[in-house]
């Protein structure tokens, strides 16, 4: 089976999305700073940031068109 993308490309490609994404949040964490009870919020951004990957990942995939996943099984 040809390969469009390879499974290294796909793993450095979330990888990629998934600190960028995490960098953004931090960002944009560190703008509401005053409003935290304390200054450690690396465990909270973690899980905000995968379950935003996630997120984006599932809606992509229920976003696909069922014409393509159709010709999977022909």
């Amino acid at each position: 089976m040809e390969k469009d993308i390879s499974y290294e490309e796909f793993t450095s490609f979330v990888e990629t999305f998934y600190l960028q994404s995490l960098k953004e949040l931090k960002e944009m964490d560190e703008i509401d700073m005053d409003e935290r009870c304390c200054d450690d919020e690396r465990e909270g951004l973690e899980i905000n940031t995968q379950e935003n990957v996630m997120g984006n990942v599932n809606m992509i995939i229920e976003d696909i068109d069922k014409s393509k996943i159709d010709k999977i099984f022909k």
